[in-house]
């Protein structure tokens, strides 16, 4: 997979116990928007970047009617998602 570290517009959803789960996300590329619905998650880890805790998430979904893999990353401290590796 092709490091990315694109930031991305995500819809989540959150379990009574505080676990966070993406539903779809939203991308810009050139000039175009991207919707994507996340099919799968096969993977929830943790890490740690520069003190910082992430959240590291392996998805499926569908992208220009193609099913893909990919992963999402979560900076907790920032709040910010981002397309990490496809």
């Amino acid at each position: 997979m092709k490091v990315l570290m694109k930031p991305i517009e995500t819809i989540t959803v959150h379990s009574k116990e505080g676990i966070i789960r993406p539903e779809k996300y939203r991308i810009m590329e050139e000039e175009e928007t991207i919707v994507v619905r996340i099919d799968k998650i096969f993977t929830r880890s943790e890490d740690k970047s520069a003190g910082s805790r992430e959240l590291i998430f392996g998805c499926q979904g569908v992208i220009n009617g193609l099913m893909k893999n990919f992963e999402l990353k979560y900076r907790v401290a920032e709040c910010k998602w981002f397309l990490y590796r496809m």
